[in-house]
């Protein structure tokens, strides 16, 4: 028994201590960068923490350059949402028909066991305004960096007025969208509370009906047969104590009747009793 539960003890240790990037599904590193909406020229940065398979393929991607950064061009972002629906992916990326527009050469620097940094740092060059992906993968995006998924709604627009006016409009847009999320929740959690609500009260009207119909069953009031019971419980405790009373009166033994002691006159009250006896008149 101590064997086998120094055995338990020691493979529950290796799994806590397993990487967890190596578990199926992942942990999926999203893509954070300094602006969204840029102009031909500005520049871009952006800085990430990634995840790889092992120790082994983070050193690997730190020792070689090959990882780069991409606009892709009519992505179907439904290749990730696939992928990030299975426990396992495994070989999930796929390109597709979209265009893959290098930018800027990606640095990987590791941090811990299988955990990596991704940084990078490009300017836009002169593109049709659009909204792209953003990507970090190896030559012409055959393999993601690690577990790395595309970014969304990276927007090049016209000129860089364009692009600082969008830079104010993009958090309002992002408040506005939170709001909206927030008040269909609030509606949500209201339709819900109103059917409970409606369940609660319907609930109530049936108690109401049985507790009604149970008493033109019983010929009165719901409340007459609680007293009723009552005044027999009180009546019945009433006739006990008065029974136990009689009992004990009757298991007492009778009074016993006064001594009568008899009475013994002093020498003193006779010689009185004479005299007296002697002087009244016969």
């Amino acid at each position: 028994m101590v064997r086998l539960g120094l055995v338990l003890v020691c493979a529950l240790g290796v799994l806590l201590l397993m990487p967890q990037a190596a578990l199926a599904g992942g942990w999926w590193s999203y893509i954070d960068v300094n602006r969204s909406s840029v102009a031909p020229g500005q520049r871009v940065e952006l800085d990430e923490t990634v995840a790889f398979s092992s120790a082994a393929a983070a050193k690997a991607a730190q020792q070689t350059d090959r990882f780069y950064v991409y606009l892709l061009r009519g992505f179907d972002y439904s290749v990730v949402e696939r992928a990030m629906r299975k426990p396992s992916p495994g070989k999930w990326w796929s390109l597709g028909d979209a265009e893959a527009i290098e930018v800027g050469r990606v640095t990987v620097g590791v941090s811990d066991a299988n955990l990596g940094r991704a940084t990078a740092a490009f300017t836009v060059p002169e593109l049709p305004p659009a909204t792209y992906h953003l990507m970090l993968c190896d030559a012409a995006c055959a393999e993601p960096l690690a577990d790395v998924i595309p970014a969304k709604g990276f927007t090049v627009v016209a000129d860089p007025a364009t692009a600082r006016m969008a830079k104010r409009v993009d958090p309002l847009e992002r408040r506005t969208r939170n709001q909206a999320r927030q008040l269909a929740a609030a509606r949500a959690e209201t339709g819900e509370a109103l059917v409970a609500a409606r369940n609660t009260r319907s609930e109530v009207e049936q108690l109401k009906a049985r507790v009604s119909s149970l008493a033109n069953k019983g010929g009165g009031s719901p409340l007459a047969a609680p007293w009723a019971y009552a005044g027999w419980l009180v009546a019945a405790a009433l006739a006990g104590a008065l029974a136990l009373l009689v009992l004990r009166r009757r298991r007492s033994p009778p009074p016993r009747p006064a001594r009568i002691v008899a009475w013994h006159a002093s020498d003193e009250e006779l010689r009185e009793l004479l005299s007296s006896e002697s002087g009244s008149p016969h």
